[in-house]
């Protein structure tokens, strides 16, 4: 077998760990998130601002939950377009709401589809 079929299996397999590992979460937390809608408090990049390649942005947010505001214990990614004060929703544990709530059927798909392209590419030889 050819080493970049190997690398593919080994994406493949990752992707696919990944995905059975976030759908048994979101099966966990099934009925055990809520959703909101509050603002950006602030937010941090890991390259420099100028940098618009490889960089990305992680927002912490400020959200109210039955009359108490509460500040996210983990930051979470969101549009290279959004600024202190936008709007955002998410998600948050109902039973710990200053924690937000980051497991996603697209984030399942999305890692299960880069699994199978990766079989593809490595089975028709494709790369």
């Amino acid at each position: 077998m050819r080493k970049d079929a190997i690398i593919l299996y080994a994406i493949a397999a990752i992707a696919v760990c990944f995905a059975l590992f976030n759908a048994f979460l979101l099966f966990l937390k099934r009925g055990k998130t809520a959703q909101t809608t509050d603002i950006i408090s602030s937010i941090k990049m890991p390259n420099a601002e100028m940098a618009k390649a490889r960089n990305s942005k992680w927002a912490e947010i400020t959200y109210t939950v039955d009359g108490k505001t509460y500040r996210a214990k983990n930051r979470i990614q969101v549009s290279m377009a959004s600024q202190v004060g936008d709007s955002v929703t998410v998600r948050y544990d109902i039973e710990h709401p200053e924690k937000l709530y980051s497991f996603s059927a697209s984030r399942i798909i999305a890692s299960l589809l880069v699994a199978a392209i990766c079989v593809l590419a490595a089975f028709f030889k494709l790369v």
